[in-house]
């Protein structure tokens, strides 16, 4: 008979041995993909610790690093300074957020994370930094035209960037101009950073921090990496768009759309004084979005916040148009979980023989107010269903290019990449 104790100490190893084999090789007990994190009370430590937490894990020096640092922290430029020290030149991008952040360990606030990736040799990986003050949809274009245009016999392009919520509109401009060259681009994901309204926000290119540009990497292979999208937002009823005006949809099915949102809201047992009290209905709609599907598509669609109702009519975070059919969604935290495990699980479809090495994801604000105390158990569902270490970060907006889901600007989702090596390892 095995003592318990050893038994299940040998249980655990044999399952870190299958879960290094799912990740492509242990590389003697290390991971291609590795995340690091810190609640440290000092600046001067903090830095230091959560990125050698993640060289700790690392097969080899890493090939890029996203570094997320909590808008809690005082002192954030001697933090990413301690950092870039540490890591030395290599491609890096990040941002500065509010809380929390997400890893395999659980949910961390206040805290430092950073997440690094040894890529396949071959692989072509730079960082760029694009204006943002000032700029236009056709200006922006212009800019990531010169950066996709560039010569490379790798047959996937990747794109993964920040985009700090400054001003209102900018998720808009930048999806307009990554819709006009999404035939360059086989997976896209930008992170609109920031709170649910515009303000003095950052994001990490290099060793600077910028709030007039937005960053971005670029990532040229010849294997694919797969696309992560959970949602968890119950579809309740569809209606068609019949007059707008600007962000306010003023009417639906030809009925005042206030009307009808307000009779919704009550059929699913939101009482009158809820809805007379106002502080309390902006925290109601924060349970409630639009999802506005594709045309062209059957069962695909994208997300859209509802931010206001008022004689105006349904106020939205981005402009609709008359002749689209949205439904209105509800949290359900059950759906969410099931919907984070289920992501995953659908990105097999893409990685096309590719070994994923981890998961970098963007956890939108609203899902991570939906989800309270059970953000923890949507974590361990991620866990469940995969292996791989993984680094989540909050966000206001997610701009997806790919061809499994309806590419553009989505509010209310989880969106990542499986960032993924060929079948040698480091």
């Amino acid at each position: 008979m095995v003592p318990e104790g050893r038994f299940f100490e040998r249980t655990r190893r044999r399952s870190e041995v299958e879960d290094r084999k799912r990740v492509g090789g242990d590389g003697g007990g290390k991971y291609r993909f590795a995340v690091g994190v810190s609640t440290d009370p000092s600046d001067g430590v903090v830095g230091f610790q959560a990125v050698n937490s993640a060289l700790d894990r690392i097969v080899r020096k890493p090939s890029l690093a996203f570094i997320s640092i909590s808008k809690k922290r005082k002192n954030r430029e001697s933090i990413l300074s301690s950092m870039v020290q540490v890591l030395g030149n290599i491609p890096l991008i990040g941002v500065e957020v509010a809380d929390p952040l997400l890893t395999r360990e659980g949910v961390h606030e206040g805290g430092v994370a950073v997440a690094l990736w040894c890529a396949d040799e071959d692989m072509e990986i730079e960082t760029h930094r694009v204006t943002l003050k000032g700029a236009t949809s056709e200006s922006i274009r212009t800019d990531l035209l010169k950066i996709f245009q560039t010569q490379s016999s790798k047959r996937y392009l990747n794109v993964i960037g920040v985009v700090p919520y400054t001003v209102e509109g900018v998720g808009e401009t930048v999806e307009r101009a990554f819709l006009s060259l999404s035939e360059y681009v086989d997976l896209g994901l930008m992170g609109i950073v920031g709170g649910t309204s515009p303000s003095p926000w950052s994001v990490i290119h290099g060793g600077e921090f910028l709030s007039n540009y937005f960053a971005l990497i670029t990532i040229r292979t010849d294997v694919p990496f797969g696309m992560f999208l959970a949602y968890g937002f119950h579809p309740l009823v569809p209606m068609e768009i019949t007059v707008v005006d600007g962000r306010f949809i003023v009417e639906l099915d030809n009925s005042p759309a206030t009307g009808v949102l307000l009779d919704l809201l009550l059929s699913r047992g939101v009482s009158g004084a809820d809805i007379k009290d106002r502080a309390r209905l902006l925290k109601i709609l924060s349970r409630f979005q639009l999802a506005v599907s594709d045309p062209a598509a059957a069962g695909r669609f994208k997300t859209v916040l509802i931010r206001d109702i008022g004689r105006r009519g349904i106020e939205t975070n981005v402009e609709l148009k008359v002749g689209d059919t949205v439904w209105l969604m509800e949290a359900n935290t059950t759906e969410m979980v099931k919907s984070t495990m289920k992501a995953f699980n659908m990105t097999q479809f893409d990685l096309k023989g590719s070994k994923a090495a981890g998961l970098l994801f963007f956890e939108n604000h609203l899902r991570i107010s939906a989800l309270g105390d059970k953000l923890k158990a949507n974590l361990e569902g991620l866990k469940k269903s995969s292996p791989l270490p993984f680094l989540g970060v909050p966000s206001s907006q997610e701009l997806v290019i790919h061809h499994r889901i309806l590419s553009g600007l989505h509010s209310g989702v989880a969106a990542g990449v499986v960032l993924a090596n060929g079948s040698v390892q480091p």
